[in-house]
């Protein structure tokens, strides 16, 4: 319970930013913490993905959205499971997808350009969590518990469902990672007139 304690006056002392911004792990507290803060912030990044992706109302960008949203939830559970190269994954898709608007003059808004640090961050946090070991075996960690919903989303599913998914997750998250490169690759060509516009007239 001491570690607890020094855990968690780490983490008043440290403030929310820096926790968000600039990780750092000292203990057990701190691993499962950051664990936890980084799974949500994927599941945040998922829904907002998912609704603007809704709201342009064009099929295969909501089905390429929905694809998205569902590598960033479950790259979410392998953040929580301190897998730093599922975070790299996911923060490389959102960032090509940023590259990929640029490249066809859809300029990121203050809350992507602020995902995209966060997404960085979690590769930081999970990376440093992989590398976390207890100073003294045996030594008290942190309960997961299961009382209440987001304790069953954050604390077990992660558990039970990463190592079942983990291996399809990897899959489709490369195919996504392939097409995204391949339109950024297209749409350079095309600035460069090696390639015709999109939709401009054969002869």
């Amino acid at each position: 319970m001491q570690t607890l304690g020094i855990s968690e006056g780490k983490e008043r002392d440290d403030g929310r930013l820096k926790s968000i911004f600039w990780p750092t792990v000292e203990n057990a507290w701190d691993v499962d913490h950051l664990g936890r803060q980084g799974f949500w912030i994927c599941i945040i990044i998922a829904a907002y993905q998912l609704i603007a992706s809704l709201a342009t109302g064009n099929t295969v960008v909501i089905i390429s959205g929905a694809a998205a949203a569902l590598v960033y939830v479950i790259g979410g559970m392998g953040v929580r499971e301190a897998n730093w190269p599922a975070a790299a994954l996911v923060f490389c898709l959102f960032f090509l997808n940023l590259l990929y608007g640029l490249a066809t003059f859809h300029f990121p808004g203050i809350l992507a350009i602020i995902a995209t640090g966060m997404l960085l961050s979690n590769v930081r946090a999970a990376f440093l969590a992989s590398e976390w070991r207890p100073p003294v075996e045996g030594e008290d960690r942190p309960t997961r518990f299961s009382e209440t919903l987001g304790d069953k989303l954050a604390d077990q599913l992660p558990a039970k469902a990463w190592p079942l998914l983990q291996v399809p997750f990897y899959g489709l998250a490369s195919v996504i990672l392939f097409l995204t490169l391949l339109g950024i690759a297209l749409v350079a060509l095309q600035r460069a007139g090696v390639l015709p516009p999109s939709g401009a007239a054969h002869p």
